[in-house]
């Protein structure tokens, strides 16, 4: 949540025409401090105000700007201060722990991948049928159809954007699936030295 966001989503126009002197009302009507107002003529709604006179309008943040002559990020930073609203920004740490684990993921995703990917150019060569008689060994079948996806998502993890690398991962973290393939390579690998 940025600074303009949390600011509206704490302070109604109302509460900042109270805290910067404008006396609102019955219905939540004030005199308008933007033109010559006798009688209540801006409207302040809960989340915008309207002026029935002089038809100013706009959000929290824009009638503080124009009360007080502001550019908007100013306005914010006001309100902000002047209601105690801190901007919900992630410490370095949170960062620096965010990305040490992306990388972490990333970097077991790349083995696990890397290791299946071994298990699957081992199977094409080695269970493809010798003539086109025999039946298609399922090993063989899976290779076939998964070599290419594959080495597509390592080359990703390898040479992809951030964005790319971090959807690559996500999808792996899905339905546990990189826990999956990481014990079932671990089975296969057990499986093939038991039979060497």
């Amino acid at each position: 949540m940025n600074l303009f966001e949390a600011v509206k989503a704490a302070v109604t126009p109302r509460m900042a025409a109270e805290r910067y002197g404008l006396p609102v009302r019955q219905g939540n009507m004030v005199c308008c401090p933007f033109h010559n107002d006798r009688t209540p003529s801006m409207k302040l709604n809960e989340e915008y105000f309207y002026c029935f006179g002089c038809g100013a309008h706009g959000d929290v943040v824009a009638l503080t700007a124009q009360l007080f002559d502001l550019p908007p990020a100013e306005a914010a930073k006001k309100l902000a201060a002047d209601f105690g609203i801190v901007e919900q920004k992630p410490s370095v740490l949170t960062k620096l722990k965010r990305s040490k684990s992306q990388a972490e993921l990333e970097s077991r995703s790349f083995r696990v991948l890397g290791d299946y990917l071994q298990i699957l150019q081992d199977w094409k060569a080695h269970c493809a049928p010798q003539s086109p008689e025999d039946a298609i060994n399922p090993r063989y079948a899976e290779a076939c159809h998964m070599l290419e996806r594959i080495e597509n998502m390592l080359d990703i993890l390898t040479c992809g954007t951030p964005k790319e690398r971090a959807e690559v991962v996500t999808d792996l973290q899905k339905d546990n699936r990189l826990a999956l393939m990481e014990a079932r390579n671990r089975q296969i690998r057990e499986e093939s030295h038991g039979t060497k």
